[in-house]
This record gives structure tokens, sequence and C-alpha cells, in this order.
């Protein structure tokens, strides 16, 4: 299964890994497991309250099954909504939905392919969306290429600090002082690069941290430096956390 090219806003290009088919398949039980034991609390809670009820009583009858079923039917998508790409078996195995150009997918996106999951994973048992998966080649079900979105894999978040080779002292003076015109979103996109050299040959990879490097001095406003180019993101980064605090 190929790499997924993705841009940043700042026009930098990473390559991230598309979650196999095994990784899907292993959320999608994950989450199974999820639903199960919701389904079966509310049974076993429903029988113990049934006792001290009225059989006849259609209205909470309804209301029962709705308790029951309108969770279990979304709990897709507004677990990705609000977790940003995430469920529960999703985090636990490490994938999540993003947009094809890395950013983070809109509602609109995360309804089109809830809404065409009905069909393809609900409906059809999975076997549709798993034909798809192996045909697209990107980890792509139909939800996802309605709604340009794919699964990707990703790492355990790292804070900037992670990346730091020494404690800062108070007494620190930044070497770039110029890093105050960069924001959170430059800094997070530095160490993406810097933690995405397994994703790259060496010389691409030597490549991608130069083109960083001239992005970013374009943006402090430099026009040169003795550093080059890893030398030059690693000292960003620690200037920043100096003159910002640790990025979380």
């Amino acid at each position: 299964m190929s790499n997924i090219g993705v841009e940043t806003t700042q026009h930098v290009q990473l390559n991230y890994k598309p979650a196999t088919l095994t990784d899907r398949i292993l959320a999608y039980l994950l989450d199974g497991i999820v639903l199960g034991a919701y389904f079966i609390v509310l049974m076993a809670l429903g029988d113990s309250s049934s006792a001290s009820t009225d059989s006849g009583n259609e209205g909470g009858m309804w209301l029962g099954m709705l308790l029951i079923y309108l969770p279990i039917w979304g709990y897709h998508l507004v677990s990705e909504i609000l977790w940003n790409g995430y469920t529960v078996g999703k985090w636990l195995v490490g994938i999540r939905v993003v947009k094809l150009d890395g950013t983070r997918p809109s509602i609109t996106n995360f309804l089109i392919r809830w809404f065409i999951r009905l069909f393809e994973v609900t409906a059809t048992g999975g076997g549709l969306a798993l034909i798809t998966i192996l045909i697209n080649g990107k980890g792509q079900r139909l939800g996802d290429i309605a709604a340009k979105t794919c699964v990707i894999k990703v790492g355990r978040q790292t804070k900037l600090s992670a990346t730091m080779f020494e404690n800062i002292s108070d007494e620190y003076e930044a070497v770039f002082p110029q890093v105050m015109e960069l924001k959170d979103e430059d800094i997070a996109i530095v160490n993406e690069v810097l933690k995405s050299q397994n994703s790259y040959e060496y010389s691409a990879w030597i490549k991608l941290v130069g083109k960083t490097k001239t992005l970013l001095m374009q943006k402090m406003g430099l026009k040169e430096t003795e550093l080059g180019g890893l030398p030059f993101l690693r000292q960003v980064i620690k200037d920043y956390n100096a003159l910002h605090g640790v990025l979380e």
C-alpha cells in the first residue's frame, strides 16, 4: 500500500502511511466490542427495571429502543467529529481519519463518509468496504473517496520538549529571536519533518529539511545563516520553546 503525500498549508510535502487493512479491521472489531458492551449494559438495566414498568407502555418501549440503537447508529459519526477523527477502536490501534490535504475533516466530510458507511459497511457486513480498500491502494473505502478523506497511521503524540537535547535554563538567550514571527502550527510542521526521516530515503529527507528551512527563514525575515538545515530546525524549536514555552 503506497504512502499518502500530504501538502501542508506551508507547502511542505509530508508522507503518511495509510492504515492497513488489518489496522482497520482490528479497529472495527474493537469498536464492535465497545458497542456490544454498551448494548449489554443497557439491556441489563432494562431487565432490572422492567418489573416496575407497565408492559403495555408503548411509549416507554420506543424510548428504550432509541436509547439503545441511536447511540450505536451514530457512534462513528459523533466520535470522529468530537475526537478529531478517532473512535475508541481507531485510537487503540493508532489510526485516524484526516482529509487528503492532511487537515482536520469538516462535519460535512464526516457526514458523507458516515452516510456511505451505512451501505458499504453496515448493509454489506463490511464486504464492499473490504473490496474497495483492497482495490484503491490508499486505504480508502467508498466513503473516504467521496468525502476526500483517508485513514492514516499515527504515532504517539510527542511534546516538543521530547525533541530537545538539553534543558533550557532561565538565562538562555535565543539565537534567532525572529522565531517570534512563527506560530504553533509552524513549529508543529518542523516537529513532523524531524520525525519523518523513516518515511523517506535519507537524501529525500535532507531535501525536505532544506525546503522547510528556506520557508522558515522567509517567515522569520532571515536573509542568511551559517547553520545547515537540520541544526537550523533544531535551533528554531529550541528558541521557540525558550520564548514561547513548550508546545503541548
